[in-house]
């Protein structure tokens, strides 16, 4: 699970995040992705506090030692 897919999905005009909340279910890609789910699972607290109309930012962006993913969101 790329950063850039995980941005889509939460950036999107559908806004389908159950694939993300449901993780597990989305392959090896995703397993290697989210090897434990302590740095994960905030992700799932912002995006729980999003109402349907609230904008979407990204205020970090990136990739770090060529592995870990940086990106950080921001609503409302």
């Amino acid at each position: 699970m790329a950063p850039g897919q995980v941005r889509h999905r939460i950036d999107s005009s559908e806004s389908d995040v159950q694939p993300l909340v449901d993780y597990e279910t989305l392959g090896r890609d995703a397993a290697l992705s989210v090897p434990s789910p302590e740095h994960y699972l905030p992700l799932m607290y912002v995006l729980a506090t999003r109402h349907r109309d609230d904008e979407i930012a990204f205020p970090v962006e990136g990739i770090d030692g060529g592995s870990v993913s940086m990106l950080a969101v921001q609503v409302g």
